[in-house]
């Protein structure tokens, strides 16, 4: 017997946004997300305290203003929530590998055959529960030997302290007599029509005449503007009622699964020798880089997984700065941590998987032929060797930061993480730093300086650094560089003061850039005003 597990997040769109951005999604106010439709701006999703104060969803924006007029709103984000709930639902592999997202909201997993594996279907459920509300989710989850009937359980039956309810194998009719016909899934005016019959419970359709549903339909709707036939409402009841109770079958549009690049080497006789290992990774790397280079990608992460005969398994990991396909590279990175591995009583299979992929188109390297990677001053190589070799986190680059204090205008990311620079929500900052002059050797902090000034306000005239006196002979500035002030708040820190910078060059032709910090801070505990050097013009 199938058994199928159904997961509702009913608060979805707002904890993925929240996840995603959480500085867009306050805790301490009342949400709302909004779209427009045809009756205007609508509210489609409200956070705890924005319910509190009587907003649901359906309702105008302008009705949702008149209710509770300082409710902060924010637009929908429906392909991000599609595409999240897709991922979401890939993850859940663990638990079945049939699985698909389920409306806007939801998804379902075929478990069956799984649950023993988990000790049970408690534990599983237990499980899945759990790791979905540790991502900081709202969950309810049911089980049942039905999709629909899962879906039922989830979205309606009372679900307890751990968040799912489980209907006992066999037993759909039982589970599903006391929930509202809601939970078959039903149209908004099939359902209207089950009430006005005074059917409101799953139970109350069992022993219902099933030839004498449409009749009734057609005669409540009689002299009515008919938007369906009521003989189609009836059946689209009817067959709802036998999918949920196993009776019929239900149509299952199952997640596809993402290509997967891997080459697997099976041998006769257990490979013991490290020649003998190592000349099969060559081989193994040749079909992974056939496999990538049919589709124009090129390999981020590579996992080698080496089967002894024992049971046990080894695992080598290695990962390159940029796309590739290159056998011979990739083979540079495995073999070192292939070496060191004990192949016990012999390794029988062999696999090597490209785990992360992203586009690599051909190219032209060159207009001579013969001209190798090193001979053109290329230095991936050389990155992968020393980040596989050191660990990833050691080899760092720089990548610049939404910051307009110059210091903070750079960050160092590890060389092996993916394309993307860290992000911020004040990225529009970045739009002062465009055209400016900077130096091309910036001091990471500051190095006090001693100037002297003909006016208090003015540059420089001359400066004492390092102990080396020199003499301006041209200045240009000020460039005034206020602090970033919202990224202190909350902060009892003493706020940074601005900067004054100017770029100067002195009479042996030395090209400098200082700035002042407190002109205007004329409190007594701020003190007098404060020159530092900064930086190095080439």
């Amino acid at each position: 017997m199938r058994r199928f597990a159904s997961v509702w997040l009913p608060a979805w769109p707002i904890e993925r946004m929240r996840r995603a951005d959480p500085d867009a999604v306050p805790d301490d106010r009342p949400l709302a997300l909004v779209e427009a439709g045809a009756r205007g701006i609508v509210v489609v999703a409200v956070n705890l305290l924005a319910r509190g104060e009587g907003i649901r969803p359906g309702q105008s924006l302008a009705d949702a203003r008149a209710i509770f007029p300082g409710l902060l709103t924010r637009k929908i984000e429906r392909d991000k929530d599609q595409a999240a709930l897709v991922a979401l639902a890939r993850w859940s592999g663990r638990y079945g590998p049939a699985r698909n997202s389920d409306g806007d909201k939801g998804l379902w997993i075929d478990v069956t055959g799984v649950p023993h594996l988990f000790g049970g279907e408690h534990h599983l459920m237990r499980d899945l529960a759990g790791r979905l509300r540790a991502f900081g989710l709202t969950v309810r989850a049911g089980l049942a030997d039905t999709r629909l009937a899962a879906t039922a359980l989830a979205r309606f039956a009372p679900v307890g302290a751990e968040g799912f309810a489980i209907a006992p194998a066999g037993q759909m009719q039982g589970a599903l007599a006391g929930l509202p016909v809601e939970a078959l899934g039903l149209e908004d005016e099939a359902v209207l029509l089950l009430k006005r019959l005074g059917l409101r419970r799953i139970g109350q359709l069992y022993e219902l005449p099933r030839a004498a549903l449409a009749r009734r339909f057609r005669e409540l709707r009689t002299g009515r503007r008919r938007t369906k036939d009521p003989a189609d409402l009836a059946g689209v009841v009817l067959a709802r009622l036998d999918a949920a109770l196993g009776q019929a079958p239900e149509a299952r549009c199952v997640l596809s699964e993402p290509p997967r690049y891997i080459a697997r080497r099976v041998f006769s006789e257990p490979l013991i020798s490290a020649e003998g290992i190592e000349s099969a990774v060559t081989e193994l790397a040749a079909d992974l880089c056939k496999l990538l280079d049919q589709t124009a990608h090129g390999a981020r992460r590579l996992q080698l997984c080496l089967y002894r005969v024992d049971g046990t398994m080894a695992e080598v990991r290695a990962g390159t700065s940029k796309p590739c396909r290159e056998p011979i590279h990739l083979l540079k990175l495995l073999a070192p941590k292939v070496s060191t591995i004990d192949a016990g009583f012999g390794v029988d299979v062999l696999t090597l998987e490209a785990a992360s992929l992203e586009q690599l188109d051909p190219t032209q390297a060159s207009l001579s032929a013969g001209l190798d990677s090193d001979a053109r001053g290329d230095p991936t190589q050389l990155i992968d060797k020393l980040a596989n070799r050191l660990g990833a986190e050691r080899v760092v680059r720089l990548a610049r930061f939404s910051s307009h204090i110059p210091e903070q205008a750079e960050v160092r990311i590890p060389i092996l993480t993916a394309k993307e620079l860290p992000k911020t929500r004040f990225s529009a900052q970045e739009s002062c730093m465009r055209g400016a002059i900077r130096p091309l050797l910036l001091f990471a902090t500051p190095e006090p300086i001693t100037v002297l000034a003909e006016v208090p306000e003015g540059p420089p005239a001359r400066f004492t650094w390092r102990r080396v006196s020199h003499t301006v002979a041209k200045a240009e500035g000020p460039e005034r560089i206020e602090p970033e002030w919202w990224r202190t708040i909350g902060n009892s820190a003493k706020p940074p003061r601005p900067r004054d910078y100017y770029r100067i060059e002195d009479d042996r032709g030395g090209r400098y850039w200082v700035f002042r910090e407190g002109l205007y801070d004329r409190t007594p505990e701020a003190g007098p005003p404060v020159w530092y050097m900064h930086g190095l013009f080439g």
